[in-house]
């Protein structure tokens, strides 16, 4: 898959994986929900990028959605990221995130946006967070586990107390 996502789009465990060839960017308003077992593999240096639209990856304990390299040979940095630009609602539950530059990278600048990821891991990724709040936007990192990454939680002085993480794992960085 590449190119820009312009109607709500689901993206199902039967075509599953999908190969993120190039820059994937979700536009304003739009909605891509990606169901449980589904596999993204991003060739190198590709993001995903979400302009003020939402993500809606919500695995199962059993089912989890994985984001990790095309790579046959994947280390930390191989893609690029998950560039949540002004995003509306964003959730991720019971997602892997692996061998990313940036696992999930969020701006938020704006009233009532949040960016919800819990019962998710963390692994071998360069960074696997770089989230910036302001004004009243919300960020809530729950249950969460970060492993052999080599920066775990990447957050601006400026940030502010709406980015809460309670209940997360963090060994092995």
């Amino acid at each position: 898959v590449s190119g820009g996502i312009y109607s709500n789009t689901t993206w199902t465990k039967a075509n599953s994986p999908y190969i993120v060839t190039d820059t994937v960017v979700i536009f304003p308003g739009v909605t891509l929900t990606i169901q449980p077992g589904v596999i993204v593999k991003f060739n190198n240096n590709i993001r995903l990028e979400n302009r003020q639209a939402n993500i809606i990856a919500i695995g199962t304990i059993t089912d989890s959605i994985t984001f990790t390299s095309n790579s046959s040979t994947p280390f930390p940095g191989s893609w690029d990221e998950i560039f949540l630009n002004e995003q509306i609602s964003s959730v991720f539950n019971y997602c892997h995130f692996m061998y990313a530059r940036t696992a999930d990278s969020c701006h938020t600048n704006g009233n009532n946006k949040i960016l919800s990821i819990k019962n998710s891991t963390f692994d071998y990724n360069l960074n696997c967070l770089n989230v910036v709040n302001n004004n009243s936007s919300t960020s809530y990192i729950d249950s969460c586990t970060f492993r052999k990454n080599n920066a775990v939680v990447l957050t601006p002085n400026y940030v502010t107390k709406q980015i809460q993480m309670n209940h997360c794992i963090i060994v092995n960085n």
